[in-house]
């Protein structure tokens, strides 16, 4: 009787990784381009050229121009897609039908909440916006316009249509203070469109949030109303115009008409009336706040002629003082400060990838917890003598090189 035919026992399949499926695709592309996204090699040229990109950012490109030139662009970001990518085909390739344990699962969430938080911040660097609005007591501006902002940046992609409604101020109010500790300035603002506006005070602990657009409160200064009249009385023209507060001392200020030249505030002389009327002269108006009663003082004038050109002329054309609410003479016109108010200064962000960074960091934090809790309360392996343990993996079919067969032997 012929004895059964046995066929040959299959070799071990060697692990390879990434680890490649179990089936073989129809297609040879598909398995070329995932073998080119989960490539160390990629991943190495990825880093080198990002990192690259990042040093140019921060040496040769400084501030808004390194956004425009490199981190607000369309390449540099599917650079990071891109290293996303390879970081998840390198790393789930490895884990693919493999038995899920604590240990396991916890590198797995970990790298999962890398995956997402480079997401994020591809996600806010191409839709956030920053800007810095400035306004008078009193005062509304669409918050979708471009023109009510003083600075503006934003990611290739954001839509001013994002910001909706329109931005008040209603009340500066000063020495504000919060159980007893102070809070030098809050503003009471307004933000949004019909029913759904919002009312807050913005203090230097406590922003506004309205429709994921934060609100920050930056400075604060005077602003007069100045009114422009003919000899009769006869009201012309009138304008608020913010004042700059110009450090005088330690805790002294000059609050002037002037200009921003870098990051001071300068004294300086402005055209007035502005806008769409034709200015009459140039003037310089310096505010002289009351110790005694808020929002009152006296104005200082230097109003100067203009050239044939409408530039200031060096002679004085008037200067001197009128308390707040009192004409000031300035050659054929009167100029009264009607009133003092407050202006503010506020950061505005949108960043839609903030809240996804942010979960991600306690979710990769949960990761390594879970993963160091498994590893520490896996049982520990029962170790077997050399001979038996080297016996029970030749059991297992696990192959053995000559010298360690030679070992076992001679055991």
């Amino acid at each position: 009787m012929s004895e059964p035919i046995v066929p040959p026992a299959s070799e071990p399949e060697q692990e390879i990784f990434p680890v490649e499926p179990r089936y073989h695709p129809i297609h040879k592309v598909p398995r070329k381009i995932y073998d080119f996204l989960a490539s160390s090699r990629l991943a190495m040229l990825l880093l080198v050229v990002i990192l690259g990109c990042c040093v140019t950012g921060v040496t040769l490109y400084r501030g808004a121009r390194a956004g425009e030139m490199i981190f607000g662009t369309i390449w540099f970001n599917a650079l990071l897609v891109l290293l996303v990518v390879n970081v998840a085909c390198c790393f789930f390739g490895r884990v693919w039908r493999r038995r899920v344990t604590v240990v396991s699962f916890g590198m797995i969430l970990f790298h999962l909440s890398f995956v997402a938080i480079m997401f994020g911040i591809i996600y806010n660097s191409l839709f956030y916006f920053r800007g810095t609005i400035r306004l008078t007591e009193g005062e509304v501006l669409p918050s979708g316009d471009p023109a009510s902002y003083d600075t503006i940046q934003h990611g290739r992609f954001f839509s001013f249509s994002r910001l909706k409604g329109e931005t008040s101020l209603v009340r500066m109010h000063a020495g504000y203070t919060v159980s007893g500790e102070d809070k030098r300035a809050a503003y009471e603002v307004e933000v949004g469109e019909g029913k759904g506006k919002k009312r807050d005070l913005l203090y230097i602990t406590h922003k506004l949030t309205h429709d994921g657009v934060d609100y920050f409160n930056e400075k604060e200064g005077y602003s007069v109303l100045l009114i422009l009249s003919d000899r009769e009385g006869k009201e012309l023209f009138g304008a608020h115009q913010p004042l700059q507060s110009i450090p005088s001392g330690e805790d002294r200020y000059i609050y002037s008409t002037g200009y921003k030249h870098g990051d001071n505030a300068m004294p300086g002389t402005i055209l007035f009336p502005a806008g769409s009327e034709p200015p009459r002269f140039a003037v310089q108006a310096r505010y002289l706040p009351s110790k005694q009663q808020e929002r009152q003082g006296e104005m200082q004038f230097v109003v100067f002629p203009l050239g044939r050109k409408g530039e200031p002329l060096a002679q004085p054309l008037a200067e001197g003082k009128a308390p707040i609410g009192q004409p000031f003479a300035a050659g054929d016109y009167l100029l009264t400060p009607r009133e003092i108010r407050y202006w503010v200064g506020m950061t505005v962000r949108y960043e839609p990838g903030k809240p996804i960074v942010l979960i991600s960091l306690w979710a990769g934090l949960a990761g390594m917890i879970i993963t160091t809790a498994g590893r520490i309360l896996r049982p520990g392996r029962k170790r077997l003598p050399c001979g038996e343990r080297l016996a029970s993996e030749k059991v297992q079919g696990q192959d053995l090189v000559p010298a360690t067969v030679d070992t076992l032997d001679r055991l």
